[in-house]
């Protein structure tokens, strides 16, 4: 055993978790589909989640969240890629 705990995975529900702790608000007061930066969020506060995302794995940038700022847009931004069954196959060949 390493220690080092798990990355969680970038769910929907996690992604509200962390944003609610860096506003200082309960999570279920953050909306899905409304802009983060009208809830509260800020360019400091998005890079302290970014490094943080980053740590866990996350291979996003700032721009890429400021351009689609709410936690549904950064949910499926940080959502895991996946390779088509094709490409797989072929790679394995």
């Amino acid at each position: 055993m390493s220690g080092t705990p798990e990355p969680r995975p970038f769910t929907l529900a996690r992604l509200r978790e962390d944003v609610a702790e860096v506003l200082y608000v309960e999570a279920d007061e953050l909306a899905d589909d409304e802009n983060v930066f009208d809830q509260g969020m800020d360019s400091i506060r998005t890079m302290t989640l970014l490094e943080s995302w980053r740590a866990d794995g996350a291979e996003v940038d700032f721009t890429q969240l400021a351009e689609r700022p709410t936690l549904s847009a950064w949910a499926a931004l940080l959502a895991p890629r996946t390779v088509p069954q094709t490409a797989a196959t072929q790679a394995g060949s």
